[in-house]
């Protein structure tokens, strides 16, 4: 086994604990019968653009125009939208540029249907973008009841309005047809982005914003506005976005369990229940097993996720390996994995080379309601890596927007990189790390003035290994950069750690940088309440990889299609659909040794009382589990 201690996880809680706060516990709900688990629908978004004749001043910097700026924002959010996106668009003030208030508090019109786009469908959309003119009133209340009928009566729906100042055709005011959306029990939220809008307008579109709970954000030149309507647009379409093949572990031992070849799966915890799967492989094969549970709705801190792993004739397999990671709240996934081999030994045999995975599950208990599981499995020879193995070329300036989840975590290499987020955002980076090199990870945020402070909020910056377990940040063992009242630019490092290789020990390293290969990079504002979700803030991603790498002498493991890392697209590697799950059969063969298959990763309670509490009993159940194992 390869055991992580347990020290820098349950005290670096501590600080956080006795701040006297407690996240959310998970939603409790009645129990729902098990079924495959589908990752959630993007929300249905329609765009609501000013149009007005005031669009054509042309203060957005370098000499544009704010209906240029306009134009290329909308153009690029087109060509973005996930292909099952339902995006819409409407305009106002688009056709009648005469002084006649009645008609020119009727123009708002539907560019666009709310639906989702093939490829004809987005090039006819930019098309109508481009011959956009701006001639017209402001009719922002008029507008957003139109968007609601867009939309439709169900569902998660997001509105999303940009302009350049206030409703020029009231009556209706646009914040009371706000307030008439929320009273009709309309599940609509509002983001609004005041695009060089003047101080008397600011007041009515935040207030829009903050009656439908929705999101402001004042955007003052075009680069402004292209980040801003990117950053509200990702609040509408993604949280994490889990992944994988559908599967159904055993709730009850290895005798009955799915058999999982490597790849990734998707799955579910529910009740209290552990889950359990049946692997193939060989005494001289090395096994990596990493599952994280999404936790979107909340959970409990102390939350404790573990894989284990052994020979299916074990009464509790462990003996390949046995990780594990608690949370203390501020990610939206809890994550852990492990590998076998530690030390160089070889893997108790199997017999007919069968094991057992169990994913034992600390998060939810009887009552809550079901939660996404991914499940992770790879497979490694113990001879040395492959040759000609390259992963994805990193991306640079607003390419480098952080992804959703491992699989789609943007890969970045060392420089500054810039982008715009929400309280309540959890974006994923990637970098490719080789032995004897240095990473130093420095997140930044400018938070505003009137942010809502509260006791737990802070900047969270969380590195996570190629096994998907959270390494140590730095020496003072916190979780996070509390704000503590204060606004302004607030920073959090990470590092500079050392990448090695894994030592001949079974303890490995216990900051968890002993594993060469992808290392993944997670930043949020973690705000515990709902009064700042939503809030835009900037963002700055430091990344410095120093050091002279050394030659890698590990093993390659193979993931299968599902692992969402994959050679370059020169390569023509494409990311499979999620399918069937494995059968015995197809598992007994031969792993494909395609590029695809391929991975560069290396073997290797409310009060200050109830807080201390909990810190004793995780402590205790720590030591116990590491101590059992």
């Amino acid at each position: 086994m390869n055991p992580t201690p347990w020290r820098r996880r349950v005290l670096a809680a501590l600080p956080v604990l006795l701040a006297g706060s407690l996240l959310a516990s998970a939603t409790h709900a009645g129990a729902t019968p098990r079924a495959s688990p589908e990752a959630p629908e993007p929300a249905r978004i329609d765009l609501v653009l000013d149009l007005s004749g005031s669009m054509n001043e042309a203060d957005a910097g370098g000499g544009r125009t704010r209906l240029s700026a306009a134009k290329q924002a909308v153009t690029r959010i087109i060509d973005k939208a996930p292909e099952q996106a339902e995006l819409g668009l409407r305009v106002y003030g688009a056709t009648y540029p005469g002084e006649d208030r009645k008609k020119g508090c009727a123009d708002t019109q539907a560019v666009l249907p709310v639906a989702a786009m093939d490829r004809a469908a987005r090039a006819d959309a930019k098309s109508r973008v481009a011959g956009f003119e701006a001639v017209g009133f402001t009719p922002i209340g008029v507008s957003l009841r139109a968007a609601a009928d867009d939309l439709g009566p169900s569902g998660k729906r997001h509105v999303v309005l940009v302009s350049d100042g206030e409703d020029t055709c009231a009556p209706p005011p646009p914040c009371d047809v706000a307030r008439e959306l929320k009273k009709q029990g309309i599940d609509l939220a509002v983001d609004v982005i005041g695009f060089r809008a003047p101080a008397s307008a600011r007041a009515q579109l935040k207030c829009i914003a903050d009656v439908t709970g929705g999101a402001y954000t004042d955007s003052d030149d075009a680069d402004a506005l292209i980040s801003d309507l990117d950053t509200l647009f990702r609040r509408g379409w993604q949280t994490y976005q889990a992944t994988g093949k559908p599967v159904e572990g055993s709730l009850d031992g290895c005798r009955n369990a799915p058999l999982v070849t490597p790849g990734q799966y998707l799955d579910e915890f529910t009740g209290g229940r552990d889950l359990y799967y049946r692997v193939k492989k060989r005494q001289d094969q090395l096994l990596q097993v990493s599952a994280t549970a999404v936790a979107e709705k909340g959970y409990d801190r102390g939350s404790i996720i573990t894989v284990a792993a052994g020979p299916a004739d074990e009464s509790e397999p462990r003996s390949w390996l046995r990780e594990f990671d608690q949370s203390m709240g501020w990610a939206n996934v809890i994550s852990t994995g492990g590998r076998s081999g530690a030390g160089g030994k070889a893997d108790k045999p199997a017999k007919d080379d069968l094991g057992c995975v169990r994913v034992e599950n600390k998060v939810t208990r009887s009552g809550d309601a079901a939660m996404p599981v991914e499940l992770l499995i790879g497979i490694a020879d113990r001879a040395p890596r492959a040759t000609g193995v390259r992963p994805p070329e990193p991306r640079t300036g607003a390419d480098a927007e952080g992804g959703f989840s491992f699989n789609g975590a943007t890969p970045i290499g060392p420089g500054t990189h810039r982008q715009s987020i929400t309280v309540g955002e959890a974006p994923f980076w990637r970098v490719e790390l080789k032995p004897g090199q240095r990473l130093t990870v420095k997140a930044g945020v400018d938070i505003p003035g009137d942010f809502p402070q509260a006791t737990t909020a802070g900047l969270a910056l969380t590195v996570y290994n190629a096994r998907r377990t959270s390494t140590l940040c730095n020496e003072d063992q916190r979780l996070t950069e509390l704000f503590a009242g204060r606004t302004g630019h607030i920073e959090r490092v990470c590092g500079p750690w050392e990448i090695t290789e894994p030592s001949g020990t079974t303890s490995g390293d216990p900051d968890g940088y002993d594993v060469p290969g992808t290392y993944y990079i997670q930043a949020q504002v973690a705000e515990p309440g709902d009064r700042a979700k939503g809030i835009v803030v900037p963002l700055s991603l430091d990344v410095d990889i120093s050091g002279t790498p050394r030659a890698d002498h590990g093993p390659v493991f193979r993931f299968g299609g599902e692992a969402g890392q994959e050679p370059t697209a020169s390569e023509g590697a494409k990311r499979a659909k999620p399918g069937a799950v494995a059968t015995e059969a197809s598992a007994s063969k031969e792993e494909d040794d395609s590029p695809l298959d391929l991975l560069a990763t290396p073997a290797g309670a409310g009060s200050a009382g109830g807080a201390v509490l909990l810190v004793c009993a995780l402590t205790w159940y720590a030591l116990r589990r590491r101590r059992t194992g």
